[in-house]
């Protein structure tokens, strides 16, 4: 009886020793985030390391955060080894309806690696600055460029730039060997960035500032002819001359749609001549206008009174204000009119001359055009947009 308990219980024990040991590892990384991923329709907590998988083929099954299908493929789990699953991100995906298409970029790639001893290096050389790497989606830190004590075997590298990865592969590292990864600065990854920055387009849409040069002919003729215009004739004469004007001019349009003053766009780029030059003129133009008022005023205290008492006065009938019971107006009268009104004439160009104290343009239009360049480069500095972006 003890002999077949024992036998028993061997049996039982290397049963479950070797159900222990027919197990493999599911890794599954994705450059997209919020997904859910099944296997065998059941979901998987830590997606990133399912272990004591049984050894032979299982369902995988991944969907967006939007419940949508990326991925369903039947993965084979080996024994003693890791299986892993890279699923890159795709532009198309948010697009897709039809939840049975699986939407990735590429084919997502399943690799097998079987966990050895000893370690490796990963350099990483990129041709972008402020990156930031990830390593088995553990944060290694920014610029990094060399990864040290990797342990052999297959290892899912993620580079981020602006919130956005820009690279996602699975790097296979061989003991006391170096991988090395470049990252390029392709089209691809500026494509990648621009679509991430949705608002920062917007507002430099909105905020950039644009010269618009127009140039125009006027033409005048002068002179006399009795010939009709388009018509020829043997009589008559012709002594007219035409002349043709070229008026130039140009407009600063910020977001495409508003006109700006050239003081607004001085301040945008920090033009200081022309801060400067724009405040001395505000403060000339405001010394001419206060002198202009001071003469205007004088005009109407002097000249309103004399006007009112000419005008009100009836004739052979004296007693108005202004000489009362003197039929006869004082001579003083008529000088301290002119004087008003000499006073009002210097008042009215005095006020005339300080509106015109500003230039018609205090730049020219190809110092504008270099500050409208300047005050872009700036805004696309500010909001991690790239330079060449918007040059066409």
């Amino acid at each position: 009886m003890k002999s077949f308990l024992a036998i028993t219980l061997l049996t039982a024990l290397s049963v479950l020793s070797y159900g222990q040991a027919n197990t493999g590892t599911l890794k599954v990384f994705s450059e997209t985030t919020g997904i859910t991923v099944f296997v065998d329709e059941v979901q998987q907590a830590n997606y990133q390391n399912i272990t004591g998988l049984p050894v032979g083929t299982h369902y995988v099954r991944i969907i967006n955060s939007s419940g949508l299908k990326i991925y369903g493929q039947v993965v084979t789990i080996t024994k003693d080894e890791v299986t892993t699953i890279l699923i890159e991100g795709s532009k198309e995906a948010s697009s897709v309806e039809s939840v049975p298409v699986p939407v990735v970029q590429k084919p997502a790639e399943t690799q097998q690696n079987k966990t050895t001893g000893g370690t490796g290096t990963i350099n990483v050389f990129s041709e972008l600055a402020g990156i930031t790497v990830y390593l088995n989606e553990a944060k290694q830190g920014e610029d990094i460029k060399t990864i040290n004590a990797v342990p052999a075997g297959d290892h899912y590298l993620k580079v981020m730039k602006d919130g956005v990865s820009i690279f996602g592969e699975i790097i296979s590292v061989a003991p006391g060997q170096v991988s090395s990864v470049l990252i390029k600065n392709s089209g691809q990854v500026e494509e990648k960035i621009m679509e991430s920055k949705i608002a920062e387009r917007e507002q430099y849409n909105a905020e950039k500032i644009d010269v618009i040069y127009s140039s125009n002919s006027i033409s005048q003729t002068k002179g006399a002819s009795t010939l009709f215009p388009g018509y020829f004739g043997y009589y008559g004469y012709s002594n007219s001359v035409t002349s043709t004007t070229q008026i130039s001019d140009f407009k600063i349009i910020q977001g495409g749609l508003k006109e700006i003053s050239e003081r607004q766009l001085a301040n945008l780029s920090n033009n200081q001549r022309i801060i400067d030059q724009a405040a001395a003129n505000d403060a000339k133009s405001y010394k001419l206008g206060s002198t202009g008022a001071i003469f205007a005023l004088v005009a109407i205290a002097t000249t309103i009174p004399i006007l009112i008492d000419w005008a009100s006065e009836p004739k052979n009938n004296p007693g108005t204000y202004l000489h009362k019971n003197n039929p006869v107006h004082p001579d003083w009268e008529v000088y301290v009119f002119m004087g008003g009104v000499v006073s009002g004439l210097a008042g009215y160009g005095i006020l005339n001359a300080s509106e015109k104290v500003h230039p018609p343009h205090y730049y020219s239009v190809d110092e504008a055009a270099k500050d409208a360049l300047k005050h872009n480069k700036k805004l696309k500095e500010k909001l991690g947009l790239p330079e060449g972006y918007d040059i066409k």
